[in-house]
């Protein structure tokens, strides 16, 4: 059976299940900006955008080294054989830490766990640009274009990704007072701006993956 193939499957698949769940947390966290909906269902609506978006990081995860196979299967760029095994341990790894953070979340752990994964992404990142970035200015390591152009993209959805995540981190503080001591006009604005942010930055990821994919499948340049 041809590798390619069955790594290409893979690769969208994750795809599918990472961007298709995380449109649901993108309604979630629209619909849960209106004061209308009684603190409940508003709570209710959190709940559901945190539990569904465990799926999407871990298929973010795995993500990299789906893409290391596949790029070996369709002979784009010579990788070192190291590579594969290194991706595919730091996807483990990666993985591992998401769902300790779930398990432990409520607790001090799980925001030390958070925040690490952030640095990490963050890293990975900076990583991904400089090295498509420096591919596109020079050749060099890559000499394909596209290719290089799809690595830079692809490091910025990890800083997209982050901006989600940091962006509606103000959410909690004024949803929680709302809890214990109702809803105020300047509440729910923090509550609507920290959404919003969170909003703009999932439409970038989409944008993103969506010239991503455009550029893979047409190789413009």
């Amino acid at each position: 059976m041809d590798a390619a193939l069955l790594w290409g499957y893979a690769h969208i698949l994750l795809f599918v299940f990472w961007l298709g769940t995380d449109l649901g947390v993108f309604f979630a966290t629209a619909l849960v900006k209106n004061p209308a909906r009684s603190f409940e269902t508003r709570k209710t609506l959190i709940r559901v955008a945190n539990m569904a978006h465990v799926l999407p990081r871990i298929c973010f995860a795995l993500i990299i080294p789906t893409g290391v196979e596949l790029t070996c299967a369709i002979n784009i760029y010579p990788l070192n054989p190291d590579l594969y095994v290194g991706s595919w341990i730091i996807s483990v790894m990666w993985v591992v830490l998401i769902l300790a953070s779930v398990r432990s979340q409520g607790k001090p752990l799980a925001a030390n766990l958070r925040i690490i994964e952030f640095v990490f992404e963050a890293f990975i990142g900076l990583a991904l640009v400089a090295y498509g970035l420096n591919s596109l200015a020079t050749g060099a390591p890559i000499d394909d274009p596209w290719f290089a152009a799809k690595l830079f993209l692809f490091g910025l959805v990890f800083w997209a990704a982050i901006a989600v995540d940091i962006g509606f981190r103000p959410f909690y503080a004024p949803f929680s007072e709302i809890a214990q001591e109702g809803s105020t006009p300047e509440r729910e604005e923090a509550i609507s701006a920290a959404a919003n942010h969170a909003l703009v930055a999932m439409a970038a990821v989409y944008i993103l993956v969506a010239v991503i994919a455009f550029i893979g499948k047409v190789k413009p340049f």
